[in-house]
């Protein structure tokens, strides 16, 4: 049985690499692309006690509900047809496709993307290029209401949003290529049933997984992908890059299929040890792709996992938007900014609710995830919080909260790394077992790191402290440097 996830990272990697083969990673249960609870929560018959043919009687058990579930996703092919003919309609005449996320913070920004920034923009307008930003779809339903609010966004190139459902007959192709690479994924597990009983388990467990909405969204998303690199004058794909299955799964699919096409993977956020899908891909890759990043300390830290990929320094607008204001004066405020997930912003509310009570002379202030769809156990937490004098639900953007904060708090952000430019100290909160989420992990005489309240007190108790402000200064740009277009080389030509 695997306890540790980086161990089982590197397990479902070779699995797929001597076994299965990377066609399996449309399904993503054999990618973990960062190891937070949320994610690996899914694995945990690979560290339970059941035995392996109990968890194969479920999988055979669930077949019929497969069956139901496939025709469910007919009847709404059928009723949700107009969303690709829209599709199609839009496409046409792409030369560069970005491919973004749907969140409805994305979808609310009219001038730039919150993954791409402004590149987009500077392709459309100063290279003269026919750009589309395709967004994936985050909602399950709302598709009419979230397509409406792209009308706002930036009209000098196109704005799609994915389709929720496949066409009608490419159903078919899906449930007949997923149920054989399920089929291959039962035969590895019984054939390594006594030699292998860790790949055994991992095969069998992951069964079901090929016939869930997450297997189907990849599917859905790698084939209108090469929809669009059908067309005449297509000639450039940009993805982020987070160590997601479906990046490699359309890379390793576009560089198969004539004529070339540059892909470039831009590293938007930060990079933590625990980006397990990172580290897997670049070990694994023998594609001609381009990896864009965000400042040198990511260029270089790709380097040392693999040299094949040409790596480009293109940097951040986030660089932009740090250190105004900042000779405002500090106050006794802390900030807390966990990740966007129920778990997390549990965990910090937890928190929040113990040092409140030891550090009366602190403003508390929690910084939910834009993108945070609460729980109503979260909002019952949250109403009793909001009784106490010293703690608030921010509402102000980054700037104001952090200009004047003495501490900030958080797990896996990139707001660790601006709130050095805003001179307040970072603190990451949690649990031991998930120190590779710390985005400041190679600056631990910077960045402090605290598993409770009693530990967040006695950092308190020390004062506010940080580095002189050009040390602080070179660290930042090192992670955020400034947005250089001049760095990102393109062979595509205007046909405008």
């Amino acid at each position: 049985m695997i306890q540790d996830f980086e161990t089982l990272s590197i397990k479902l990697e070779a699995v797929l690499q001597t076994s299965l083969g990377t066609k399996h990673l449309i399904n993503p249960y054999f990618r973990i692309s960062k190891g937070t609870p949320e994610q690996t929560k899914k694995y945990f018959l690979l560290s339970s006690k059941i035995p392996r043919l109990a968890i194969l009687a479920w999988n055979l058990f669930l077949i019929p509900i497969f069956i139901l579930k496939f025709g469910a996703i007919l009847f709404l092919s059928l009723i949700l047809y107009k969303q690709n003919s829209i599709f199609e309609q839009k496409n046409k005449n792409t030369q560069v496709l970005f491919l973004s996320h749907g969140t409805k913070g994305n979808l609310l920004k009219p001038n730039e993307d919150a993954f791409f920034g402004l590149l987009p923009n500077y392709l459309a307008d100063q290279k003269n290029l026919r750009c589309t930003v395709l967004y994936t779809n985050q909602d399950k339903f709302k598709y009419k209401k979230n397509s409406k609010l792209l009308n706002h966004k930036n009209l000098d190139f196109y704005h799609i949003l994915l389709p929720k459902i496949l066409p009608f007959k490419e159903n078919f192709k899906y449930f007949l290529s997923t149920s054989y690479l399920a089929l291959k994924a039962l035969i590895l597990g019984l054939k390594s049933y006594s030699n292998d009983p860790e790949a055994s388990r991992i095969s069998i467990s992951s069964i079901s997984s090929y016939f869930c909405r997450s297997t189907y969204s990849n599917y859905l998303l790698l084939n209108r992908v090469k929809q669009i690199k059908n067309n005449k004058n297509f000639s450039s794909l940009f993805l982020t890059f987070e160590g997601h299955s479906f990046e490699q799964v359309i890379v390793e699919e576009l560089v198969s299929i004539p004529p070339k096409t540059d892909i470039f993977l831009y590293q938007h956020s930060p990079i933590v040890p625990f980006h397990f899908g990172v580290k897997s891909y670049l070990k694994n890759c023998n594609s001609t792709v381009t990896i864009l990043t965000t400042g040198p300390f990511y260029t270089e830290y790709f380097k040392a996992i693999s040299q094949t990929p040409t790596y480009v320094t293109l940097g951040t607008n986030k660089s932009s938007t740090l250190g105004i204001n900042l000779r405002v004066l500090k106050e006794k405020k802390i900030v807390y900014a966990p990740e966007g997930t129920n778990l997390a912003t549990n965990e910090f509310i937890k928190l929040i609710a113990e040092i409140v009570h030891k550090s009366i002379e602190f403003k508390h202030v929690l910084r939910l995830h834009p993108d945070l769809k609460l729980d109503n156990y979260l909002r019952l937490k949250l109403f009793r919080l909001r009784k106490l004098d010293n703690f608030v639900i921010s509402k102000s953007n980054l700037n104001l909260d952090l200009v004047n904060a003495e501490y900030l708090v958080f797990r896996s952000s990139a707001v660790g790394i601006e709130s050095l430019k805003y001179r307040s100290t970072p603190i990451f909160y949690a649990d031991n077992r998930l120190n590779g989420l710390n985005v400041l992990y190679a600056n631990d005489k910077i960045c402090m790191s605290v598993e409770n309240s009693n530990e967040l007190v006695t950092i308190l108790k020390l004062g506010h402290k940080i580095p002189p402000e050009r040390i602080t200064d070179v660290l930042v740009n090192n992670y955020f440097s400034e947005m250089n277009y001049k760095n990102l080389k393109m062979k595509t030509n205007s046909v405008k």
